[in-house]
């Protein structure tokens, strides 16, 4: 599948402001000295840029100019019109990349590039390959033929096996600085309130993607879903409440994971106000010290490891209703 070159960028106050700028540099003085791995493995939280930075890595791949990437070359060009015979963009298939997918890759990096000597193979949510998914790619992935470079794109390089990781260069695209990501929303909502802009930034973390998404409005039920559900999760309940409003989600899969990333991002904020070694982000920080009070650090210690590990099982399939089950009584449990 082909996809379009994005340059993730803004002007602010007549300045180009490029995120992953320091990455991006770094990543293009290697190919300039024609440093060039087989495979990369770009990890970075939703939202900081992960596609954008493999996009313009490909570009600089397959550029034809002395300066890669020179933006004038007939490549480039084509790069960023989305219409590159040797740039391929794969997807998963719902919630998980499937070994036919994986199949079509192996056969695809088979053919020779269509326009100079290499091929560019992006795997957007590379973290979605079941394990047999990812074992029919490693041989390809251990030993593509040659002018093949892939770039494989997580939010969580431990869900990749460690043959897998062990094969590609590592390559972490951190949180940008609040100040960017407030000028990114300026110049892209220049109508957009002030104070939605400053909410949409602090719960954001630094991820350009979710701080458009919340001022967007986008997610807005599970976000709202999730600060009424903390009600019940960081305030002095009974059992049954909490299985009563958790399992009213469970037939809505993929609603109910964004409501358990959401609460586990409370659930941080709450415990690192507790702790006072950080500051909150998705909840407002007198919310956050609210629930603090009602809870001990190991209750709230107790609360975080349910949620990751509920969030785990959800994305692996696990039954909604077995998986918010264990929820609740961790949660109850860990509360006394």
């Amino acid at each position: 599948m082909g996809g379009g070159f994005c340059l993730l960028a803004v002007r602010e106050g007549g300045a180009f402001l490029e995120f992953n700028r320091i990455e991006k540099a770094a990543l293009f003085e290697e190919i300039n000295r024609g440093v060039v791995s087989h495979a990369y493995i770009v990890e970075g939280a939703e939202g900081v840029g992960k596609l954008d930075f493999a996009l313009a890595a490909a570009r600089a791949v397959l550029c034809h100019g002395e300066q890669a990437p020179c933006g004038v070359c007939s490549s480039c060009r084509k790069c960023e019109e989305g219409a590159h015979p040797d740039l391929h963009i794969y997807r998963p298939d719902g919630a998980s990349f499937k070994v036919e997918t994986v199949r079509e890759i192996r056969r695809a990096v088979q053919l020779t590039p269509g326009e100079g000597d290499r091929a560019v193979y992006i795997m957007e949510s590379a973290h979605a390959m079941t394990p047999s998914a990812q074992n029919a790619l490693l041989k390809v992935f251990e030993e593509p033929p040659k002018g093949t470079v892939f770039f494989l794109l997580t939010e969580k390089r431990e869900s990749l096996l460690p043959t897998v990781r062990s094969r590609g260069r590592s390559i972490r695209l951190s949180a940008a600085e609040d100040g960017d990501v407030a000028a990114y929303l300026r110049e892209r909502y220049p109508k957009a309130d002030a104070a939605a802009i400053e909410e949409a930034v602090r719960m954001a973390e630094g991820s350009y993607g979710k701080a458009e998404s919340i001022l967007k409005k986008e997610g807005r039920a599970e976000r709202e879903a999730a600060l009424k559900l903390c009600e019940l999760l960081f305030r002095p309940t009974g059992r049954y409440g909490l299985y009563t409003a958790f399992l009213g989600q469970k037939g809505k899969r993929d609603g109910t994971v964004q409501i358990i990333d959401h609460l586990t991002a409370a659930a941080k904020d709450v415990l690192v106000t507790k702790l006072g070694c950080g500051k909150s982000a998705f909840l407002h920080p007198d919310k956050a010290a609210e629930y603090s009070a009602d809870n001990t650090a190991e209750a709230l210690y107790c609360i975080f490891e349910a949620l990751l590990d509920c969030a785990r099982s959800l994305r692996r399939n696990t039954d909604g209703g077995t998986a918010l089950t264990e929820l609740c009584r961790r949660v109850t449990q860990g509360k006394g």
